[in-house]
């Protein structure tokens, strides 16, 4: 009869080649209460089964025939996975025992055993990796805790020549990893004198040492250490920890100065009476403003310092600490723009005894301002007009136009050839060649006429005038101008033409938007039809206009006819190819056009508002989706959805998303809503928008990034949670050296901003050997996946959980 040992259900894997034995031992553990999870007979058989099974502990055989040796899969899962291994074996040979000891197994046990001593060995062993782990637990936290006080430990024997240091190390210390050890000569040689007197009597005669020392790091760089150690005599060792103060210290020295630097700082300061009256400035007040010392000291600073206007108030500087942009005027009465800073001086009982004010010219700074102003409105590269510029002259003319029926024309210009010029002779002759053809532009206009770049080799004339033989003679200018030849810097001789559209307001389109529009379309019909010439917008580009309306009126009746699916595409984490999450995407199959790329209805979705009802539909079918997932089994970590902008101004969009995450019973935290950089700047209050959805708990990600123009300041006071690297960027991974470069900056930028990052429109492993390499672990793309319907997509997670059905290129 077998004993009757209680397992209490610990999970055991049985690695033995022979058959019989296996079994027995199998029905043995399974009446003493263990679960046996598998049954392996090879060496990588058992290495595989205890990643799939992840068992509580491993039985070994030692000699496992033409399977390999037990010893080795016992490393293997010993090191990689941290599962403890008992050796059960028939051999007992000292060389046999030295060769398993040297893997450090949790047990021994040699064949045949008695199953209470199987059950002994198996607790004790379990009880030892709880201990063992237990203990690597409490190392973590004290780790973990050194780190959050950013404080390093140090410790050495007195009779040993070295001393060992660990924990948060400072930057002068060379980035020398945790846990090392240097000679004692060497870490008190970089002690100063004085110092050093003190530690050598620390551990020659015992006691406690608190200070600030200085010491000299690994690049002889002073670094100021405050240092608690203490000499425990029993155990003959100093501990102690320390942590960096360089920065405080330098401060305390910083305050030491302030009076050299009242006299020489280039900043205006004044002294003043808790009235405001003048006690004393500096010689910078004094050049700045005109007025020496003895002739401001007992006047009032805001009589005689700030520029006066009705209404303004009486006495600004006895109105508490402030800080701002005031008008100052020097002792000749000329005026400058100041910065000002004012602060009260209290003594112990709150009491004002005096006042601070600082001030500084900041003239050079709003010349800046203006020049800036200048660089949003400008195209850097040719120093015209850019679309930000263009808009904002379309909206004013047209309200001339409505205001005074005063109608003008759009030439929108395309250059033909320019790509082969910018591919062949390098992107800086390209760059080179724009800026002679904008100059050219620019001169060949009439005073009241407006060129802008739209960017890359598209322009676009503003004319005051709708008069069809004024345009035409107008555009034949341009393309003449544009034709001829040009040498570049370099010496050579390359050649253009363009390709014009015209259209008018309010001939062709009654707003400016479907004047670009127009003019846009005109100019690809003169490039369908050969390219230099120049096409006015006429009724056959309007019946384009038409099958556009049509598009509209089709995916209206899509959203209420169930046309529109969600297909789904995996985002996977690249170093194991398994599921992190997904991205809902919109599919359009019409019953009259066929399968409708998002590439033709997005847009027109965005452009008559029917994105709002299309992206709520989507946001609930996603939800409900992911639902049914986890209803299955299927616990999908992520639904990633895309936003558009006009979503994201609906005032009631976070708690549109909090009401759909409630009626399908999701957590908020599994939800990512995807915007674009566009979202940054047509969004009014976009922060506080992200903040209010970051506030249920969903995700905000950043998509396609790098392709716009975000501004990092801004990007920086964003509520964010990930990057979406665009797939412009990893196309040419291993081509071109600027997109690695732009990516590695990108990849950094995540980092420094602690924002997760996922690498858009992977499909070869070379891109994903060089996106691991620069640290980027997630992504999608069709290397491992395209966008599948529902039922695709959990077949294909399914299947992730089996290392044999990734690709080879994959596997690892």
């Amino acid at each position: 009869m077998r004993p009757q040992i209680q397992g209490r259900g610990a999970k055991v894997l049985l690695v033995e080649d022979e058959r019989i034995v296996a079994l027995d031992l199998k029905m043995s553990l399974e009446d003493m209460g263990y679960v046996v999870t598998g049954m392996g007979a090879s060496e990588d058989e058992a290495v595989r089964m205890a990643i799939d099974h992840q068992p509580d502990m491993v039985l070994m055989d030692i000699n496992l025939g033409a399977g390999g040796d037990g010893i080795n899969a016992a490393q293997r899962i010993m090191t990689d996975l941290d599962i403890p291994v008992v050796y059960l074996t028939a051999y007992d040979t000292q060389e046999t025992i030295d060769r398993a000891n040297a893997v450090a197994p949790y047990g021994y046990l040699i064949k045949p055993v008695e199953m209470g001593d199987l059950h002994a060995t198996i607790q004790v062993a379990t009880a030892r990796h709880r201990d063992q782990a237990m203990r690597q637990r409490l190392e973590q936290r004290l780790r973990l805790a050194l780190d959050a006080a950013q404080m390093g430990v140090f410790e050495f024997h007195r009779h040993s020549d070295a001393i060992t240091l660990d924990g948060h190390l400072p930057e002068h210390l060379g980035g020398l990893p945790r846990g090392f050890s240097m000679p004692r000569e060497d870490f008190m040689r970089r002690f100063t004198a004085e110092d050093r007197t003190q530690f050598t009597a620390l551990w020659q005669s015992g006691g406690v040492a608190h200070s600030v020392v200085r010491w000299s790091g690994w690049d002889e760089q002073p670094l100021w250490l405050e240092v608690h150690a203490c000499h425990f005599e029993r155990e003959q060792r100093v501990v102690g920890v320390f942590r960096d103060v360089t920065e405080s210290v330098e401060s305390a020295n910083r305050l030491r100065q302030a009076a050299v630097v009242f006299e020489s700082a280039a900043e205006a300061i004044a002294i003043l009476d808790p009235e405001g009256a003048v006690i004393s400035v500096n010689p910078a007040f004094q050049a700045l403003t005109g007025w020496l010392g003895s002739e401001v000291v007992g006047r009032n600073a805001d009589a005689f310092l700030h520029q006066r206007r009705a209404g303004d108030r009486s006495n600004p500087l006895n109105q508490g600490a402030q800080h701002g942009e005031v008008l100052c005027q020097r002792k000749d009465n000329t005026q400058f723009p100041a910065w000002e800073h004012t602060a009260d001086v209290r003594d112990e009982s709150g009491q004002v005894t005096h006042r601070v004010l600082s001030f500084s010219d900041i003239s050079a700074l709003r010349q800046a301002e203006v020049r800036i102003r200048h660089l949003a409105f400008h195209d850097p590269l040719t120093g015209m007009g850019n679309r930000h510029y263009l808009e904002t002259l379309l909206i004013d003319w047209q309200a001339q136009f409505e205001a005074e029926g005063r109608g003008f024309g759009a030439l929108f210009i395309d250059l033909d050839g320019f790509k082969v010029i910018n591919d062949t002779l390098g992107h800086d002759q390209g760059d080179a060649l724009l800026q002679i053809l904008a100059t050219r532009l620019g001169a060949c206009l009439r005073a009241d006429d407006f060129v802008a770049r739209l960017g890359g080799d598209e322009f676009v004339v503003l004319a005051r005038t709708t008069e069809s033989d004024t345009l035409g003679a107008l555009a034949a200018k341009l393309l003449s101008i544009c034709r001829s030849p040009v040498t570049l810097d370099k010496g050579a001789t390359v050649q253009v033409s363009a390709s014009i559209g015209i259209a008018t307001l309010p001939q062709h389109a009654l707003t400016w938007g479907h004047l670009l529009k127009a003019a846009d379309s005109a100019m690809y019909a003169a490039k369908a039809d050969g390219r230099d010439r120049i096409r006015f917008f006429s009724e056959d580009l309007a019946q384009q206009a038409m099958a556009q309306l049509s598009l509209e009126q089709g995916l209206r009746l899509a959203l209420g006819s169930q046309q529109l699916r969600l297909h789904y595409q995996p985002v996977v984490d690249m170093r194991s190819g398994r599921l992190t999450g997904v991205e809902a995407l919109l599919r359009w199959h019409s019953p009259d056009m066929g399968a409708v790329s998002p590439d033709r209805f997005i847009p027109v979705a965005e452009d008559t508002g029917l994105i709002v009802p299309i992206g709520a539909w989507v946001i609930d079918q996603a939800l409900a989706q992911m639902a049914r997932w986890r209803a299955d089994g299927l616990p999908i970590p992520r639904m990633a959805v895309n936003v558009s902008v006009r979503q994201l101004r609906e005032p009631g969009f976070a708690g549109e998303l909090a009401e759909r995450l409630l009626a399908h019973g999701l957590p908020a935290g599994c939800l990512e809503v995807e915007i674009t950089e566009s979202a940054l700047h047509h969004v009014e209050h976009c922060q506080q928008r992200l903040a209010d959805i970051q506030a249920l708990g969903v995700q905000v990600a950043l998509d396609d990034f790098g392709t716009g123009f975000s501004a990092l300041s801004s990007l920086r006071d964003l509520p964010l949670n990930r990057l979406k690297v665009d797939k412009s960027f990893v196309r040419e991974l291993g081509h071109n050296v600027r997109d690695a470069a732009i990516l590695h900056a990108v990849v950094e930028l995540g980092r420094s901003l602690n924002l997760g990052l996922t690498a858009e429109g992977v499909e070869r492993p070379d891109q994903r050997s060089t996106l691991l390499a620069m640290g980027v672990t997630e992504c999608q793309g069709w290397l491992y996946a395209k966008a599948m319907p529902p039922a695709e997509l959990a077949a294909w997670a399914a299947q992730q959980h089996d290392p044999s059905a990734l690709p080879l290129s994959l596997q690892t």
